[in-house]
């Protein structure tokens, strides 16, 4: 391997590390938000879900009761816990891969405890936020999620080496 070819293995590494630091840092300071702050951007998505409802026939707006607003929002949160470390898994496959650890099954058994471990410590931080909690539930989802987002990394890593492989 010649020196440029190292140079670039050490971009590669370094940002797909700094990838992973970023989300966590993103994931960390959407935690921050009080409850309301929270609340009003989950609202953003619940009226959206709303909307394209209306829009599709699936309801109308009359029937959108107060309890089905904060159904919908209860799953608009917790599809988002889910999304959020469906990423984080992804990129911690991702920055494993570049630091060079080949083995796909390896990757995954390291990149979910990391995921998971990080999801414990952000809903631990949450209980020092005002109006919000630290729940096991929330772990699990993003456990859950992160499980997901590893998975359809590892998934799509297959592919790849198969093609390349002929």
């Amino acid at each position: 391997m010649n020196e440029t070819e190292k140079r670039g293995r050490w971009l590669l590494r370094l940002l797909a590390t700094a990838a992973v630091l970023v989300w966590m840092v993103v994931i960390f300071l959407m935690s921050a938000d009080d409850s309301e702050e929270s609340s009003k951007k989950s609202e953003i998505v619940v009226d959206a879900v709303i909307e394209v409802a209306v829009d599709v026939k699936l309801t109308t707006r009359e029937k959108v009761t107060p309890s089905v607003r904060d159904t919908i929002g209860f799953y608009v949160r917790k599809t988002a816990h889910a999304t959020e470390y469906a990423i984080l898994g992804a990129l911690i496959m991702l920055a494993l891969a570049a630091w060079g650890l080949s083995r796909l099954a390896a990757r995954a058994a390291i990149a979910l405890p990391i995921a998971a471990a990080y999801a414990a410590s952000d809903e631990y931080h949450q209980l020092s936020v005002s109006g919000r909690s630290g729940e096991w539930r929330d772990v699990l989802i993003d456990i859950c999620g992160a499980a997901v987002g590893i998975l359809l990394t590892l998934l799509v890593m297959r592919i790849v080496r198969r093609k390349r492989r002929g």
